[in-house]
C-alpha cells in the first residue's frame, strides 16, 4: 500500500463513518419531527370536530382541547367577555436579535375568530413556535457540522499519525548513519517508507564500505611514510654517509700532517674534500628534489617538468622519453601542479623500476577549461588487479588526483605497455583553499 492510499483510504473511513452518524441523527430527528406533526394534526383535527359537535358539552370539551395544546405553529385561544378562558401554553416570544431581522407581515398575520355558545375561539399563526423549531433544527445541523469538524481534526491526526510512524525507524536510520552503528530497518507496510528504507540500508553499505577504504588508505599511507623515510635512512647512511666519513679521513690527515706533509698530499686531500663536498651537496639535491621539488615554486611547472624529464634523459639506462608540452599554461592551484609533477615523476620510476620500457610518450595539454596529461609506455602492463595491490606510488597519484578534483585513470597503452590519463580542472576548487603557482613557465 502506498502513502496516497493510507491516507486517503483512513480519511474516506472516517468520513463515511460520520456520514452514518449524521444519517442516524438525521433519522431520530425526522421520526421526532414527524410524530410531533402528525399529533399536532390530529388535535388540531379534534378540536374542528369538537367545534363542529352540536352537543350540550361542546364548549367543555373545546376548552380541555385548547388547554392541552400540542397543536404546532397556531396560537388558539378561547375568550369569553373579551377575556381568555383557555389558551394553549406559550412557546416563548421570538428572540429579539431573531425579530430585529424578520419582516414586520409576520407578526401582523390575521386571526380567524369562531364563536361557539357564546364564547369565541381565536386561531392565529404563531411565529415563536415556528421560529423556535426553526432554531432548534439549526443547532441540531450546527452541532453535527462541529462534530463533523472535530471528526476531521481527529481523523486527519490519527490517520497521518498511523502512516507516519515508520518515520521514527528512518531518523534512528539517520541517526545510525551519523554515528557509525547503521541499523537494520524492518519492511514497511507503505511502499514509499519501505523504499526509502532500503535505499537508506544500500547508502549505509556503501558509507561501510568507504569508510573502511579511508581506513585502509590511511594505513597504507602511514606504511608508505615509514617506508619512505626507512628508505631515506638508508640512502643518507650508504651514501651520504660515506662520503661524509672519507671526507673526515682527509680531513684528519690534513690536521695530524699539516706541517710535515708534502704540499702534493695536501692539494689531493683538498681536491678530495672538494670532490666529496660536491658529492654530497648533488646527493641532498637528489634527495630534495624526490622530496619537494624546488622549482616547481621558483620556476613553474613547465620548467620543473623539463628538469625532471632532463634528470631521466641524463641517467643510464633508462628508457626514451618523448615529451610534448605546451608552451604555457594557465595558473593552477598548489595541489594541482603537484599531483601533475608528482604523477610524472611516479611514472616515469614505475616505467624505470618495474614496467622493464624502452619507450615512455609523456603528453601535457590544456583542453577547455582542464588540463590533460597522458603518460604511456611500452613495458609488461600492469593488470587492475595489481594496481589495486600497488605501493604507495599508485595510491598517492590517486589521492592527489581525488583531492585537486581530478581524475586518473589507467588503461593499457597501445604497445602493450601501461598508460594513465589525468585530467584536472582549471578553475572550479574552492576559493582560497591553496595558493595558486604561476606555471606559465
Amino acid at each position: 500500500m502506498d502513502l496516497r492510499a493510507r491516507l486517503v483510504g483512513g480519511l474516506v473511513g472516517y468520513f463515511v463513518l460520520l456520514i452514518v452518524l449524521a444519517c442516524v441523527l438525521i433519522a431520530l430527528a425526522l421520526r421526532e419531527d414527524v410524530l410531533e406533526e402528525v399529533d399536532a394534526s390530529s388535535r388540531l383535527v379534534d378540536l374542528m370536530l369538537a367545534m363542529s359537535d352540536a352537543g350540550e358539552h361542546r364548549l367543555a370539551r373545546v376548552e380541555s382541547l385548547i388547554a392541552e395544546g400540542g397543536m404546532r405553529h397556531l396560537a388558539v385561544t378561547l375568550e369569553r367577555d373579551g377575556e381568555p378562558v383557555a389558551q394553549e401554553a406559550a412557546a416563548g416570544g421570538v428572540p429579539r436579535w431573531l425579530a430585529a431581522v424578520l419582516p414586520h407581515a409576520v407578526f401582523d398575520l390575521a386571526e380567524q375568530r369562531i364563536r361557539i355558545d357564546g364564547a369565541t375561539v381565536v386561531i392565529k399563526p404563531d411565529p415563536a413556535s415556528e421560529t423556535s423549531e426553526i432554531l432548534a433544527e439549526s443547532a441540531r445541523m450546527l452541532g453535527l457540522f462541529v462534530l463533523f469538524v472535530f471528526v476531521a481534526g481527529f481523523a486527519a491526526w490519527r490517520t497521518v499519525g498511523l502512516a507516519l510512524r515508520p518515520g521514527v525507524e528512518l531518523e534512528r536510520g539517520l541517526v545510525g548513519l551519523l554515528d557509525e552503528t547503521p541499523r537494520t530497518l524492518p519492511a514497511f507496510e507503505l511502499r514509499e517508507f519501505d523504499r526509502i528504507a532500503r535505499t537508506m540500508e544500500s547508502i549505509a553499505h556503501e558509507l561501510a564500505l568507504a569508510r573502511e577504504a579511508e581506513r585502509q588508505m590511511g594505513r597504507r599511507l602511514i606504511q608508505v611514510q615509514e617506508a619512505e623515510r626507512r628508505a631515506l635512512a638508508r640512502e643518507l647512511h650508504d651514501e651520504i654517509g660515506q662520503t661524509l666519513a672519507a671526507l673526515g679521513l682527509a680531513a684528519a690527515y690534513i690536521e695530524r700532517h699539516a706541517g710535515t706533509a708534502e704540499r702534493e698530499a695536501i692539494a689531493d686531500c683538498g681536491r678530495e674534500i672538494r670532490e666529496g663536498v660536491a658529492t654530497v651537496s648533488g646527493q641532498v639535491s637528489g634527495i630534495l628534489k624526490r622530496l619537494r621539488p624546488h622549482g616547481l615554486d621558483e620556476l613553474g611547472l613547465l620548467e620543473a617538468l623539463n628538469d625532471l624529464l632532463d634528470f631521466w634523459q641524463g641517467r643510464q639506462g633508462t628508457a626514451a622519453i618523448f615529451a610534448r608540452l605546451p608552451t604555457a599554461l594557465p595558473a593552477l592551484p598548489e595541489v594541482a601542479a603537484l599531483s601533475i609533477y608528482r604523477t610524472v615523476q611516479e611514472a616515469l620510476t614505475n616505467a624505470h623500476r618495474h614496467g622493464e620500457a624502452t619507450h615512455v610518450d609523456v603528453e601535457l595539454a590544456v583542453a577547455g577549461a582542464f588540463v590533460a596529461l597522458r603518460i604511456e609506455d611500452d613495458g609488461r602492463g600492469c593488470t587492475e588487479e595489481q594496481l589495486s595491490r600497488s605501493s604507495g606510488g599508485v595510491l598517492g597519484m590517486r589521492e592527489r588526483a581525488r583531492i585537486a578534483g581530478g581524475e586518473l585513470v589507467f588503461e593499457k597503452g597501445r604497445a602493450g605497455g601501461l598508460a594513465l590519463r589525468l585530467r584536472l580542472p582549471v578553475a572550479g576548487l574552492e576559493e582560497g583553499r591553496h595558493d595558486p603557482i604561476d606555471v606559465a613557465g
